[in-house]
């Protein structure tokens, strides 16, 4: 009694609240039903049906909306009371049951690891998502013939022969059927198939002519109990035919911690069953599955013993074993064990006595009957990955992989062809065979020739043995410096770095011309290559070898540097690196100067410096044949000594004479004396035969001015533009180093105040602006000097990448900075400097015309003498192609800023004369 008052009371102030907070707001105002907390919607829904309508109208809205509430209220809550039902009963953690689109990243993150990571207790999801229901009687559902008939059961009796009739007869209370003419029949107790054997046998003994066909019509309905750690254990009205699994869905299920391997059924105080889920789960065996009575009692207790099943299993899982199973079972209970398994190292962590134990058990020695206690985590291992009795080719292959290996095998059974073993792009000069150790502590490296191997040669056609690396490697290689550098490039933007990109991919075209004919073609086929069409074949293949996406990276790999040795050779140099002895020497070997890919190279048994060569992709056609030598460091007496091994190129590489090679030796191939490669001049403009020049070291500008043709008649000598690539290089650097000592400078006066009254993000972007200005690299020249036959001693030297551009003839005179119309003139003779300037409207007024100069065509500089500027010497200063430049004045301050500082200046004596006045 005093509970119900309490309740009341608390119903009706929670009224009294609402019709309060209500009554504050206008009534045409719709509140927000959103803030109302699930124990207030509760609330609501405990008041009569008057108090509701009153609440939704003081609030402006529908009762349905409330009722909305509602429901949505109860369906939220069945989840919580089941995770609160969890933690009240001490399970491990609350389920967030969140849609995965509900998530922030850091909880879709965390959700992953866990699904991924956490094993979940094996059957539980069967009944996830279960809500509590009632099993109303079916009409149609299939009876079994040992059903047993009750009270509230229904049969259909069909009669036919000499009349024929349907009689629904239901069981009455004292258990009989009631049929017209014939009277009762008692079929309480019986099974189904009994009785209907009863009524034919009585309807044709007592009705003769007459036969009976009998089914269910319908099914009794009977209460019974879920109880123990059932979803929402309680009593439920049920259909005869409900079976104890049947019976734990009507309850919504089990809760987190509940039993399913001794879920029992009692009846008057006795179990008459216990029902083990996992038999139904795992082998589909349903026999205890029994059917249930009126008033019987499905009791769930709480889980026995759990242990986790992890590893190279079908079905990783938290598994709840009975007293008496073992390991085994376990095993069985998660699918058994994976092909991959490791059967010789099955792991069983047990706590015991304080700590945590390990027990290693051997499948294929120990038996599985080992008993597992509360808590064991059993971890079944993979098997290694690393194959056994094999080998593995790498690199420039058709069919890389990992190979059978057996007795006899070579590498000619790897490779048995060029065309359908190796890539066009395969160095078939060069192959390697990694072999590691007993320990694998250490390897050794073997060296063949590939093209010799698979044709059978017995020298070069290596046994193999078992884990052996059988590594190929492409003719290209792309030097690492250039990657990284290109790759810097490719993710910028401003003018100079899209030219910089051209000119390196102009480079990479050149190189890629120059393996062609060292590699494989000769001139005649170099030069059916580059046709028109070919050409523009080739550039399209490098365009797209170098293509760049819209983020400004490599949009394709390098085909013909994917097996380098720079790639494939790293991490065979890594591990010989580690394998240097007690003498200081190291397994590897240095290869440098004149061969193709110098560099570091790993040192075979029995090696030579004709197998080193070879190894660095050949000799280069520059190589002096005469002579090269080895530099060798040895310990004596601890100490490092040097010493030089030289030897006759030509005779080793015609196998001659054989240099044996050891750790750490460096091979130095010399470059034959006085050879340089040609060097590339361009002339353009106003040259008789213009174009790219290929030209000796040494050679003159003017010597390749009469191999061009010399000039045209139109040349206009004195605007001759000639530019030098180490000289733009040096601007480019000049020009960065200037930017970076003005950005201090003005960092430091901005610190100091000196130059605040400047925008350090203003000056910061002129300063990149200045960084910006493409260099231009011109050398001045005086190029009617050049080309005069009695002028040798003004001859320029050539070097690579110079360029020469001689405009046509220009009668112009050019006038910008500060005039009032910057614009060219056609020049005329005897036309002064000062006239020039009139004709440019004269000077603006922040002109300083102290500091005037002119640019002649040739580029250099003229500053006229100020005596000479206004007299009739001054004519011969200017001509065709100056331009005249009227600089502004830095210290130009106008009349208000004049007069402002007068005024300051004058004020400031006036004050100082009248206080020595008053002295």
């Amino acid at each position: 009694m005093k509970a119900w008052l309490q309740q009341t009371l608390a119903a009706a102030g929670l009224a009294c609240a609402f019709f309060i907070s209500a009554a504050m707001a206008p009534a045409a105002q719709a509140q927000d039903l959103s803030a109302l907390t699930p124990q207030q919607i509760q609330q609501i829904q405990k008041l009569p049906r008057a108090q509701q309508e009153a609440i939704a109208r003081q609030f402006g809205v529908n009762l349905n909306d409330i009722e909305a509430m509602m429901n949505a209220s109860g369906k939220s809550a069945a989840p919580s009371d089941k995770q609160d039902k969890a933690t009240e009963t001490g399970a491990a953690k609350v389920v967030d049951t969140r849609p995965l689109n509900e998530l922030s990243p850091g909880e879709l993150a965390e959700r992953l690891a866990e699904d991924d990571n956490e094993l979940q207790p094996f059957g539980y999801n069967l009944f996830q998502g279960g809500e509590p229901s009632t099993f109303a009687p079916l009409a149609n559902a299939p009876v079994p013939s040992n059903y047993i008939l009750g009270i509230g059961d229904s049969l259909r009796i069909h009669l036919y022969g000499k009349e024929s009739g349907s009689i629904e007869a239901p069981i009455d209370n004292e258990g009989h059927v009631v049929i017209e003419n014939l009277g009762p029949i008692s079929v309480l107790g019986l099974r189904y198939d009994e009785a209907k054997e009863l009524i034919r046998n009585t309807v044709r003994e007592r009705m003769g002519g007459q036969e009976a066909a009998v089914s269910i019509g319908e099914l009794r309905s009977m209460q019974i109990f879920v109880v123990g750690e059932a979803y929402k254990p309680g009593a439920y009205t049920v259909s005869s035919l409900t079976t104890i699994s049947q019976a734990l869905f009507v309850s919504g299920g089990v809760s987190d911690i509940a039993s399913l391997r001794n879920v029992q059924l009692k009846r008057e105080g006795k179990t008459v069953v216990t029902f083990d889920l996992y038999k139904l789960l795992t082998e589909g065996d349903a026999s205890n599955d029994l059917r249930l009575q009126a008033g019987d009692v499905v009791f769930i207790p709480t889980r026995g013993e759990m242990v986790s099943v992890a590893g190279e299993v079908l079905r990783p899982a938290i598994y709840e074993l009975l007293p008496d199973e073992t390991l085994v079972d376990a095993l069985n209970f998660a699918g058994g064990l994976l092909p991959t398994a490791y059967r010789q190292s099955i792991q069983v962590q047990r706590i015991r006595d304080g700590a945590r134990r390990v027990q290693t058990i051997d499948m294929s020695k120990d038996k599985l009957t080992t008993p597992l206690q509360g808590g064991d985590a059993v971890k079944v291992f993979p098997v290694a990955e690393e194959t056994v009795d094999s080998v593995m080719l790498v690199g420039a292959a058709v069919r890389p992989g990992v190979y059978q290996w057996h007795e006899r095998l070579r590498i000619k059974d790897l490779l048995p062809t060029v065309d359908g073993a190796v890539l066009p792009v395969t160095d078939l000069t060069y192959g390697i065979v990694v072999r590691s150790s007993a320990d694998r502590r250490t390897i050794k490296v073997l060296q063949f020739d590939v093209a010799r191997a698979i044709h059978g040669d017995a020298d070069e056609n290596l046994a193999l043995q078992p884990r052996d690396q059988v590594v190929l490697f492409s003719r290209y290689e792309s030097a690492q410096a250039e990657e990284n550098q290109l790759s810097a490039w490719l993710k910028s933007e401003s003018d100079r770095a899209r030219e910089e990109r051209e000119r390196v991919l102009e480079v990479y075209r050149k190189q890629y011309l120059q393996k062609l004919i060292t590699d494989d073609l000769g001139f005649d086929q170099l030069l059916e290559r580059t046709t028109p069409e070919r050409s523009e074949e080739l550039d399209s293949q490098l365009t797209s070898l170098f293509a760049i996406n819209e983020h400004g990276e490599q949009k394709a790999e390098d085909y013909y540097a994917k097996f380098s040795r720079h790639n494939l050779l790293q991490p065979i140099l890594y591990q010989l690196r580690n394998q240097y002895s007690a003498t200081g020497t190291l397994p590897l070997v240095y290869v440098d100067g004149e061969v193709r890919y110098p560099g570091i190279y790993p040192l075979i048994d029995g090696a030579n410096a004709k197998q080193a060569i070879v190894a660095a992709g050949g000799l280069k056609e520059s190589a002096y044949l005469a002579r090269a030598e080895i530099t060798r460091t040895q310990l004596q007496g601890g100490e490092a000594e040097a010493s030089y091994v030289p030897f006759n190129l030509a005779q080793v590489l015609q196998n001659e004479v054989t240099v044996p090679v050891q750790g750490r030796d460096r091979l130095q191939i010399l470059p034959i004396p006085q050879w340089q490669n040609t060097l590339q001049v361009r002339l353009e403009g106003e040259v008789r035969f213009p174009g790219t020049y290929t030209i000796r070291r040494g050679e003159t500008l003017q010597g390749l001015l009469d191999r061009a043709g010399g000039l045209t008649e139109y040349a206009f000598v004195e605007g001759a533009i000639f530019t030098r690539a180490d000289l733009r290089d040096a601007e480019r650097k000049r020009l960065d180093e200037l930017a970076q000592q003005l950005r201090r400078e003005i960092a430091s006066n901005v610190i100091t105040d000196s130059g605040a009254q400047v925008a350090y993000a203003e000056m910061n972007q002129l300063l990149r602006d200045l960084t910006n200005i493409d260099a231009v690299g011109r050398l001045v020249i005086d190029l009617r000097n050049v080309i005069g036959r009695n002028q040798r001693t003004t001859d320029l030297q050539l070097k690579d990448g110079d360029r020469l551009f001689v405009p046509t003839v220009q009668n112009t005179v050019s006038i910008i900075g500060e005039v009032q119309l910057a614009s060219s003139y056609q020049y005329e003779t005897g036309v002064t400097l000062e006239e020039y300037i009139k004709r440019a409207g004269g000077m603006r007024q922040k002109a300083d015309d102290e500091r005037i100069y002119i640019v002649k065509a040739n580029g250099s500089v003229v500053v006229p003498e100020r005596r000479s500027w206004f007299s009739s010497g001054s004519t011969n200063q200017i001509e065709p192609g100056d331009t005249i430049v009227v600089p502004m004045d830095t210290q130009y301050m106008n009349n208000i800023e004049m007069w402002t500082t007068a005024t300051q200046i004058m004020y400031q004596v006036g004050v100082a004369l009248a206080a020595l006045s008053g002295l």
